[in-house]
């Protein structure tokens, strides 16, 4: 099991998270990118599931997500190839879990999840990833529809989710993941 992460080190004066101001390196550097809607981040789920479809290769090693609260909490990651509308989203034994520690959340700061196995998506494929937090984790409500595209970059495309107020149970909201994908290209 890896060890438990540590908060992001930087720290913005707002205290919310700050887009980044540039792109990446290239082929094997590690690049950040932070959703738009970070800002706006106020609902809270247990989980939230949501879909990234890949413009060219990438392999994500790391997601940063906000807590509800400022305490730990059991944190889990899944994810499956594919959309989550092609296979029963809802049981637990379709996903392969790539993370599984107790993490120091907190809702003013992102708080890095490093993948115990990176989530590798080919270009022209899409993965779904669903993101679990005991005590809750932030993301953005929304009315746009279900896998819609509501943040890109030149790698890839974020697609609106689901939010869940029990891990694997029934939707509750449209969601958009409120976080950083820290990924290779």
């Amino acid at each position: 099991m890896p060890p438990t992460p540590a908060p992001s080190s930087s720290r913005p004066s707002s205290k919310r998270p700050t887009l980044p101001s540039g792109g990446g390196g290239g082929g094997g550097v590690a690049k950040k990118y932070t959703t738009p809607s970070i800002n706006k981040a106020g609902d809270n789920a247990k989980g939230v599931m949501f879909q990234i479809s890949a413009k060219s290769k990438m392999s994500i090693t790391s997601l940063e997500i906000m807590g509800k609260d400022d305490k730990d909490s059991d944190v889990e990651v899944y994810y499956q190839n594919g959309s989550y509308d092609k296979f029963d989203a809802f049981d637990k034994g379709e996903w392969i879990q790539v993370f599984k520690g107790k993490v120091r959340l907190d809702p003013d700061e992102l708080v890095n999840i490093e993948l115990a196995e990176d989530i590798t998506i080919s270009a022209g494929g899409s993965a779904s990833l669903y993101v679990v937090s005991k005590k809750g984790l932030l993301f953005t409500k929304t009315s746009s529809k279900e896998f819609s595209i509501y943040a890109h970059n030149t790698d890839f495309d974020v697609r609106v989710g689901l939010s869940t107020k029990k891990e694997f149970q029934k939707p509750d909201k449209l969601a958009e993941f409120a976080g950083r994908i820290v990924y290779e290209s």
